[in-house]
């Protein structure tokens, strides 16, 4: 599949007075693991929403984590995000974080998502359409691509 990686240093800010991060940030992480991930395939989010005025996205609808150890103030991470699975206007993004030459994940993750359209080009009510075939075929493309901001 896919995959797109990332290395983030822990800030300050993304953790507690201990320096020990706070886990919320995770999530964080993962929502713009996804999106990168979806840019560095090819897919610009903002031009499809405005080339298709009823495209809302792909909206998180679940998603959940399971903390092995914490990192630290300064630490750096490495992201992992790939499409784990596609359902029919569903699909699951699995993301790992790895710390060095450690193979074994600090955290791990997914996110599940749907592809949204309105059936109004204003209205804010959301249904789900199937995922386009383009999307599959792109994300199920054996690459990893590097997308950490230099």
């Amino acid at each position: 599949m896919f995959t797109a990686i990332q290395r983030i240093r822990v800030e300050w800010a993304h953790c507690d007075p201990a320096g020990i991060i706070f886990n919320p940030h995770y999530y964080i992480w993962m929502d713009g693991g996804t999106h990168a991930m979806f840019q560095a395939a090819g897919f610009d989010l903002p031009l499809m929403m405005r080339e298709d005025r009823f495209f809302r996205g792909f909206p998180l609808v679940a998603s959940n984590m399971a903390f092995k150890r914490p990192l630290h103030y300064r630490d750096i991470t490495e992201l992992t995000s790939k499409v784990e699975q596609f359902g029919n206007t569903s699909f699951v993004v699995a993301h790992a974080f790895r710390q060095g030459d450690d193979l074994n994940p600090v955290a791990i993750g997914n996110e599940v998502r749907v592809w949204g359209y309105s059936d109004q080009a204003d209205s804010a009510v959301m249904a789900v359409r199937r995922v386009p075939e383009d999307v599959r075929s792109l994300l199920s493309v054996n690459q990893t691509v590097d997308t950490t901001v230099k």
